[in-house]
């Protein structure tokens, strides 16, 4: 949905730059105070269930399922791996 003024529903898509200032501004002074902080890990644990269908574990305890459509052989059950690539650019 592109973001206009004319959205019927301003909430859907507003950004609250105050609340991400706020939190830039504390990691920030965190990150001053004890460089340590400002080191980021990312894990996954991912397996194959079956050809196409993937699952991955994040650390936080989200699960993600990859696949492919049945048109290439997948089963359906997730989105493909480009689909996932391109909706987080958006993110």
């Amino acid at each position: 949905m592109a973001i206009t003024e004319e959205t019927d529903d301003p909430g859907c898509c507003s950004i609250d730059y105050g609340h991400h200032k706020a939190v830039f501004e504390r990691r920030q002074r965190a990150y001053r105070e004890d460089p340590s902080k400002a080191v980021t890990v990312h894990e996954a644990r991912v397996r194959l269930v079956n050809d196409h269908l993937k699952e991955a574990r994040t650390s936080e305890g989200y699960t993600i399922l990859c696949d492919e459509p049945e048109s290439r052989g997948g089963t359906g059950k997730g989105a493909a791996p480009l689909q996932y690539f391109v909706a987080s650019i958006g993110f």
